[in-house]
């Protein structure tokens, strides 16, 4: 029984991509009155003035697109020195570059995607996640680090890239110096903020935010702390703070999509629905894609809530939202592919790839779900959800011999940490593995339990699960407990479209082989 990762309490935690398409997506400009962040670039002016070169051109590229000071001279000489000298450029620079042009002219994107690769296929996907290229990719961010040694924005990047890799110290260095180097830029923070959380250190999260001024008069930070502060059950508070910023009329729309987003979520928390409808229609005025995804995921959960894809196709990377809306209306294929560019969207993220591994077994396109496991394992390899379906869809392809290895690694996880929930999935796939091995008394023990515990857990959903992949097995081993349990498999009815599609495809299993 393969396992689904949904969050049972969704936050407005920052995403965290690379420096171009965060530029890209608008979520580092400020449009608003430009008093409000006063950051003073006289003295960085007058270092161009007195020395032109490629590290000065950068601070104040910086400077100036932080403060949102993009119309000076010495801006614009800056910009022109630096693509005179792209050579010696880096590729963030570059890209910032082309975010202050397009924030000076601006031009409407045709697609509402803006990933780093765009793939068409799961071979495709296949192909991406190779180790040699990507440690290239990590060469060169380091070399860069070593030639522009204060550029924060190269160390987040490097970061990202070791994060993606799992190697947790050497991103952790990278992240404090990039802290100490640019203690107020919203993108170092952000980014910070959501390595923090990744890595289950929110109290440094919350510490950096505080520290901060930026924070102080920056949405996007603000939010950040109340996301933060949620996640530990924590009172933010900048919780009043952002309060008045939205009353303030001073941001734009998008400026407020996520602190409005934050803001009502806590309202929704408290049972205040009428305070909470309008900070979720300002979320929706202009939203990026994690104010949408959230208010998705509070449609679930409070059906005055109505969420509609068709209403934010103009939305760039909406594919958390729409991966799920496709998945709660049935469009399996649909929210596969969603889940694929969630994934290359955030790949240090596990949600993404249990999700689209789940859905691939649901399609019985085994081997996708298999690539995705894969991909999750490079993240952790003793991520239990990535082993139980890695598992799983192992077992129904007939690769038993390929189980072992990640039945081993299970047994070296402290099955007592396990929540509830992945106690029954592992139950009834290692029933599953035991079947199909022909160690036919162990795997109707464990499929049993499975199923008992899900019914002392009242969890309908889960115990369907079981239901349904325990009767094919027992109906393709024509053991004489089949009828039973044909019998509880015949009873199910559930609104959940997977759970409709799963039976639907054992009935077929099972009028084939009587016919």
């Amino acid at each position: 029984m393969t396992n689904i990762y949904e969050l049972k309490n969704r936050l407005l935690v920052p995403n965290w991509r690379d420096f171009k398409r965060t530029t890209k997506l608008g979520e580092l400009g400020l449009h608003y009155d430009i008093k409000s962040l006063e950051i003073d670039n006289s003295k960085i002016k007058l270092d161009w003035n007195n020395s032109k070169n490629i590290g000065v051109a950068a601070d104040l590229i910086n400077n100036s697109f932080i403060s949102n000071d993009l119309f000076s001279n010495e801006l614009d000489e800056a910009i022109k020195f630096v693509e005179l000298n792209r050579n010696d450029a880096s590729l963030s620079l570059l890209s910032l570059i082309n975010k202050i042009k397009s924030e000076i002219n601006p031009k409407s994107e045709d697609s509402n995607k803006i990933l780093e690769k765009n793939i068409d296929s799961i071979n495709e996907f296949n192909s991406l996640i190779n180790d040699s290229l990507f440690n290239k990719i990590i060469s060169k961010t380091k070399n860069l680090t070593k030639n522009q040694m204060f550029n924060s924005i190269n160390w987040i990047e490097l970061a990202r890239l070791y994060t993606i890799k799992n190697q947790i110290e050497k991103a952790n260095k990278c992240v404090l110096i990039a802290l100490n180097l640019s203690p107020n830029n919203r993108f170092v923070l952000r980014s910070a903020v959501r390595f923090f959380i990744h890595t289950y250190q929110e109290e440094k999260a919350i510490y950096y935010l505080k520290k901060s001024e930026a924070t102080k008069e920056d949405p996007w930070l603000i939010s950040a702390h109340i996301a933060t502060s949620k996640l530990i059950d924590r009172y933010s508070p900048f919780i009043k703070l952002g309060e008045k910023i939205i009353t303030s009329k001073r941001f734009s729309d998008f400026d407020l999509t996520e602190l409005s987003s934050s803001l009502a979520t806590l309202e929704l928390e408290h049972g205040s629905f009428k305070k909470s409808k309008p900070l979720l229609d300002l979320s929706l005025k202009s939203p990026n894609d994690n104010s949408l995804a959230q208010f998705e995921w509070l449609s679930k959960k409070d059906n005055r809530l109505l969420f509609n894809s068709d209403f934010f196709k103009q939305v760039k990377n909406p594919f958390e939202a729409f991966a799920y809306e496709n998945f709660e209306k049935g469009n399996f294929h649909e929210a596969f592919y969603n889940c694929i560019n969630w994934y290359l969207d955030f790949p240090y993220s596990k949600r993404p790839l249990v999700f689209g591994s789940y859905i691939a077994s649901i399609l019985e396109d085994y081997n996708a779900s298999i690539i995705m496991c894969l991909a999750g394992l490079r993240l952790n390899n003793f991520e239990v959800s990535f082993l139980n379906n890695i598992i799983y869809s192992l077992c129904l392809s007939n690769q038993i011999d390929q189980v072992p290895k990640y039945l081993d690694l299970i047994n070296k996880n402290v099955l007592s940490d396990l929540n509830n929930e992945e106690k029954i999935t592992i139950q009834a796939t290692l029933g599953l593995y035991y079947l199909r091995k022909k160690e036919i008394e162990n795997g109707k023990e464990l499929y049993k339990a499975s199923i008992d515990n899900a019914k002392k857990l009242k969890n309908q959903y889960y115990y369907n699960l079981a239901i349904i992949n325990f009767t094919r097995e027992l109906f393709l081993l024509k053991d004489p407990e089949f009828e039973i349990y044909k019998s509880y498999f015949e009873k199910i009815k559930s609104d959940d479209d997977d759970i409709a599609y799963l039976k639907s495809n054992v009935k077929k299993i099972l009028n084939k082989e009587i016919k």
